[in-house]
C-alpha cells in the first residue's frame, strides 16, 4: 500500500503541520470521553497527537502505521478519526475512500475547494456530511532544519473541517 513518502508531491505540498490552535477550535464538538485516532501520522513527528493529548484527550496513532493498511488496531479501538489529510490527490482519494469504508465518525481538515471536485462528490455521495467553517484561514507550520517553525500567515487557500457522524448542522466558528 502506498504511503505519504510514495507520493511524488509530498515534499512540495504535504510536509506542513497543523497548529494546536487549529485543533483547539474543534474541541467543543468532541467529547473528552471519546478516543481519538489521529490517522495521518505516518512519517510525521506526531505533533497533532501531542496537541490533542495536551487538550485532554486520549489519542491513538503511530507514526509507523499506515492508515491505508487494513484493520489497524488503533482505528478499531477508536471512537473518532481525526486528521489533516494530505494535500496531494493521489493519497487523499485513497484516504477518503478508506473513511467511507470504515463508516466511523470523523473530522478531517481539507482545502475547501475539494468540496467541488468530482471525486469528492462520488466518494461521499449519499453520506451525510457537515462542515465547520473557520472564520479565518487556517495556517500551518513547517519543519525547517529539523525544527518545527511557525510559517508566515500566508496560506493561499481556505481550509474547512469536514465531519461525518459528529454534527447535525453546519457550524461557523
Amino acid at each position: 500500500m502506498a504511503n505519504l513518502k510514495d507520493c511524488s508531491k509530498f515534499n512540495i505540498h504535504d510536509d506542513f503541520f497543523t497548529r494546536k490552535e487549529t485543533w483547539k477550535q474543534i474541541t467543543p464538538f468532541i467529547n473528552k470521553d471519546k478516543i481519538i485516532y489521529e490517522f495521518c501520522l505516518l512519517n510525521s513527528n506526531e505533533q497533532s497527537k501531542k496537541y490533542f493529548e495536551e487538550l485532554g484527550y486520549t489519542v491513538l496513532g503511530n507514526r509507523n502505521l499506515n492508515f491505508l493498511d487494513e484493520n489497524l488496531e488503533e482505528e478499531i479501538k477508536s471512537d473518532i478519526l481525526i486528521s489533516n489529510i494530505p494535500f496531494s490527490s493521489e493519497i487523499k482519494i485513497k484516504i477518503l475512500k478508506k473513511l467511507v469504508e470504515l463508516d466511523k465518525p470523523f473530522i478531517i481538515i481539507m482545502n475547501s475547494m475539494n468540496l467541488f471536485t468530482k471525486y469528492f462528490k462520488e466518494i461521499f455521495e449519499g453520506k451525510e456530511l457537515y462542515f465547520i467553517f473557520p472564520s479565518t484561514k487556517i495556517h500551518y507550520d513547517k519543519y525547517i532544519d529539523g525544527e518545527l517553525k511557525e510559517t508566515k500567515n500566508n496560506t493561499s487557500f481556505y481550509s474547512i473541517y469536514v465531519t461525518y457522524k459528529i454534527l447535525k448542522k453546519n457550524i461557523w466558528i
